[in-house]
């Protein structure tokens, strides 16, 4: 059987060290303890890649308000400089609104990685813990030992990973509320 892997390096480490705990569980019939931590699967260097060109959009966006704004102080010296200036004062808010828009999505996705790493890191641990805590009950089970207590010991393991996961991503719900926002376009251009 070939290792498992993800994208979290935490994570493909848990599988191998979970790799008798997974075969002894296929031969028991109960849940898969390595196929639970997919369930868990992220990439933060990713999302923080992500977030970082999500923040030089924003410099990018602040540079051009900057620039835009320069150019309306100039052209208000002359013409209809009243009615140009409602205007630019229009395209410059919505500049602005854009620049803090993506200021705070890269900032929420940084957030968001750190906690995706830090969930995937201690999940990693403590299915190890888990793992390594039944390694004599696996070994049995390997062995072709059916007995009721290393059976139940195995079997209680699995369950305890996959309640680990569970319980992980159970914790992810508090990010949802911080995703709402960009579920909207952030700046309505008129």
């Amino acid at each position: 059987m070939t290792s498992p892997v993800f994208e979290h390096p935490a994570l493909t480490s848990a599988a191998v060290r979970l790799a008798a705990l997974r075969a002894a569980a296929g031969r028991i019939g109960v849940p898969d303890p390595v196929a639970a931590l997919r369930h868990l699967d992220c990439s933060p260097s990713s999302i923080s890649s992500s977030a970082s060109a999500v923040d030089a959009g924003a410099l990018l966006v602040t540079s051009a308000s900057a620039e835009f704004r320069n150019g309306v102080e100039h052209a208000e010296t002359g013409g209809s400089a009243e009615t140009f200036g409602i205007w630019a004062d229009t395209v410059d808010g919505q500049y602005a609104a854009a620049a803090r828009a993506a200021a705070s999505t890269a900032a929420l996705g940084v957030r968001i990685a750190a906690h995706l790493d830090e969930l995937a890191l201690s999940a990693s641990a403590e299915v190890c813990a888990i793992a390594d805590s039944a390694a004599t009950a696996v070994a049995a089970v390997l062995a072709d030992d059916r007995s009721a207590e290393v059976v139940s010991t195995v079997s209680t393991a699995c369950t305890a990973v996959v309640r680990t996961v569970s319980a992980k991503i159970a914790s992810l719900s508090s990010l949802v509320a911080e995703l709402e926002p960009l579920m909207a376009p952030a700046v309505e251009l008129s």
